[in-house]
């Protein structure tokens, strides 16, 4: 299923309206571009991810891509334009053509800081889907719309206040066989930000979330607040803590059926009339991110430990507690490499699914060489695992592969 043409319309006006105001907030204006493109080659002995037996398959990926920017003295724009051709051997119904659209923009005014984040993407429910959530589902097409406008004003030198609200769309292709359902998901927020010192900033915010499944079957809203600090403990040391409370709503509807005559033995005699069924739920829980970050010459490394209440395309709200760790090193000006591990826990807020809960752990390392000014060269292997509970099931993946990039000179204009 693809977008709809009204929404595809709106994102396109939207880039349109940002591109327009930047050629004329200044004369001086750049535009720029940089087209790539990337050949992947890929080894998956469970693409799927599932517990059933399966077969191996070796994949293409052929992904170009094009970055764009345009830069005035108080707007600036940036996005970019991909597409993923993606073709598997072992196993039919695999291949797809993907597609990725992004628009940032930023309008800097003397005390006022407007923003507009736009995404409609298209991709697999096994590539993004199961990174944000570490729910694992049926593998389908995923069309995701997401537009994310804010604004932000300086009170004073010290207090900032910021307003932001998230619209996400979610459509999957073939929902046929599978627990997967359309939804949006709505997020509306208001927080203070205080720089307490060159090296401290506290933050305090109160925000709303709605999820709704279409057709209708569940609607689930959330209030918030949550309490964040920050800390630069030195020119390369950052931490992080936030932690809120949340409570959520959470309605189900479905559909019955209920006798208006006589029912003798369990038949009704006399006309069946058709009900609608509603039970709710309400839920309490907190939400939570600590992270760090330690950089030296040549090394980087980040940690987060983290609990996040998501949209998930089953129908149900997923809280998922994450654990993630990164190691990136720079061994030379030509070659880096970087390692990272995560591990989720996920439960299902309220009783809209009865899908067991699970553990997700997956590890990466990768090796990134770049050839010549243009040419790069990434290797990298992947292992993920997944676990549930109610069936002490258990299903592996192991992913190798290269990819062989180009990078074409950036061109720009100024006018």
């Amino acid at each position: 299923m693809a977008i709809p043409a009204r929404k595809a319309r709106a994102c396109v006006g939207l880039y349109v309206m940002c591109t327009v105001f930047t050629a004329n907030s200044s004369r001086a204006a750049e535009w720029s571009a940089l087209p790539s493109v990337a050949v992947r080659t890929e080894y998956d002995d469970n693409i799927r991810l599932t517990t059933a037996p399966h077969p191996t398959v070796w994949g293409i990926i052929v992904s170009p891509l094009v970055n764009f920017s345009a830069d005035t003295e108080t707007l600036k724009v940036t996005g970019g334009l991909g597409v993923n051709v993606n073709r598997y051997f072992g196993e039919e119904g695999l291949d797809t053509v993907d597609y990725l659209l992004t628009l940032r923009s930023r309008y800097e005014g003397e005390r006022d800081l407007l923003a507009l984040n736009v995404d409609a993407i298209r991709d697999s429910t096994l590539v993004s889907e199961l990174l944000e959530t570490g729910v694992v589902e049926e593998r389908r097409q995923r069309n995701r719309l997401s537009v994310n406008p804010s604004w932000t004003r300086a009170l004073s030198e010290v207090i900032t206040l910021t307003a932001n609200y998230a619209y996400s769309s979610v459509n999957y292709a073939d929902t046929a066989g599978t627990n997967l359902i359309d939804y949006t998901d709505q997020n509306a927020s208001i927080g203070a930000t205080w720089k307490l010192s060159e090296y401290d900033l506290a933050n305090v915010t109160g925000y709303y979330d709605r999820y709704e499944t279409r057709p209708a079957q569940l609607k689930a809203d959330t209030y918030g607040i949550q309490a964040a600090y920050e800390r630069d403990f030195s020119e390369t040391l950052h931490a992080a803590l936030s932690l809120g409370v949340r409570q959520t709503h959470s309605t189900l509807t479905s559909q019955g059926l209920v006798c208006e005559g006589t029912l003798v033995f369990g038949f009704c005699f006399g006309s069946v009339a058709a009900i609608t069924l509603s039970e709710t739920e309400r839920s309490t829980g907190y939400t939570a991110l600590a992270s760090v970050e330690q950089r030296w010459q040549t090394d980087r490394l980040v940690g987060s430990v983290s609990r996040q209440l998501n949209p998930t395309g089953i129908g149900a709200l997923a809280e998922t507690d994450r654990l993630l760790v990164r190691w990136t090193r720079q061994w030379s000006e030509t070659v880096t490499s970087s390692l990272e591990g995560s591990v989720y826990r996920t439960r299902y807020v309220g009783n809209a699914v009865a899908t067991s809960n699970s553990n997700f752990y997956r590890i990466q390392p990768t090796l990134s060489w770049r050839v010549s000014e243009g040419w790069t060269l990434t290797g990298g292997y992947s292992y993920s695992l997944v676990k549930y509970d109610q069936t002490s099931a258990t299903a592996r993946a192991n992913v190798a592969y290269l990819i062989a990039s180009y990078t074409w000179p950036k061109f720009s204009i100024s006018r």
